[in-house]
């Protein structure tokens, strides 16, 4: 077998691992909570009728070992349960925010990988000046920052002392049905909870990009182009940069998981409709089959980032094979 399906074997077992924890976890979770299962899932005003048809759905009558069986199968056939606050299926309330939530997220990485890779190239082609340690300073103080505090202040100064932007939510409430109108507006309520959610992202870009372009201006063929006299900035980018990003993304993989936890706070203090909030509403409202279904699908979504960009990793940088293979 080639080492490049051996490393992909490795990856999909480890994601498979990951995901099946966590719905092992959420499958305790309810089962080991105080009260009885069966009323925790159909919720405590459910008429006694209900929750008994919930207990034989689940099979709470039957030993744990069924239970995990019915459970995992109604996992499998995408069932992760009924939300007792939407009254509707958990996958569709998920699904119907999971857009807004990719809107934050996606813009959050775009603006923190490009301004954090052009601060790193700053600091490296400036290293060990006075710009270079701002920037060091900079992104420290910024690594520091909690988002829900950064948050908090941007809504302080940019909604309410000076109001450039609105408070929260994701759209004007009386707005025409022009598409470029409801777009302007979206992305007007976009920038202030994508800022804060990037500033945390940034500062790691910013210093990997900054170290990675250090040692690789030490290589033998960095130096080489430097005695050719080719111009520094072709140096830079052309040759060093490219090499300096391919750690980046892993450290993109690894920040879609710790941007969760980001986005569960950044979402709720500007009211973003995204799967964050909805989880803090369903914590609020002991919907337990709506938290353990929103956990279960966050996980797998992390999970199958990081093996899209375990993939991606190797095909930019083919040494990966090899070592996988040992």
């Amino acid at each position: 077998m080639t080492g490049l399906w051996v490393y992909l074997i490795k990856r999909a077992v480890t994601a498979v691992a990951v995901v099946f924890t966590v719905v092992i976890l959420s499958f305790f979770l309810v089962r080991l909570a105080p009260g009885d299962p069966a009323t925790l899932i159909a919720g405590e005003a459910a008429s006694p009728e209900y929750i008994q048809n919930v207990r034989k759905l689940y099979g709470l009558d039957k030993p744990v070992v069924d239970q995990l069986i019915i459970y995992l199968s109604m996992l499998l056939t995408g069932n992760l349960g009924y939300s007792i606050t939407f009254s509707s299926p958990v996958l569709n309330v998920i699904l119907d925010r999971l857009p807004q939530t990719i809107l934050l997220v996606g813009s959050s990485i775009v603006v923190s990988f490009m301004v954090g890779v052009g601060l790193g190239l700053l600091s490296a082609k400036k290293a060990y000046t006075i710009v270079d340690g701002l920037i060091n300073a900079v992104t420290i103080i910024l690594y520091s920052i909690p988002a829900f505090w950064l948050g908090l202040v941007l809504i302080f100064v940019f909604a309410l002392q000076y109001p450039v932007f609105p408070i929260g939510g994701m759209m004007d409430i009386n707005i025409s049905d022009d598409i470029l109108t409801r777009v302007a507006s979206v992305l007007h309520h976009l920038i202030l909870p994508s800022a804060t959610l990037s500033t945390f992202f940034l500062a790691t870009y910013t210093r990997m990009t900054r170290a990675g372009l250090i040692e690789a201006l030490g290589m033998n063929y960095v130096v080489l182009a430097q005695a050719k006299g080719v111009p520094e900035n072709k140096i830079l980018l052309k040759h060093a940069l490219k090499n300096a990003l391919l750690p980046l993304i892993t450290v993109l993989a690894i920040q879609l998981g710790l941007m969760v936890g980001g986005v569960v706070f950044t979402e709720t203090i500007f009211s973003w409709p995204g799967v964050g909030s909805l989880l803090i509403q369903a914590v609020s409202y002991r919907d337990y089959p709506l938290v353990t279904g929103i956990f279960i699908f966050t996980s797998a979504a992390v999970a199958l980032a990081n093996f899209i960009a375990d993939i991606v990793y190797m095909i930019v940088d083919p040494r990966i094979r090899g070592e996988g293979a040992r």
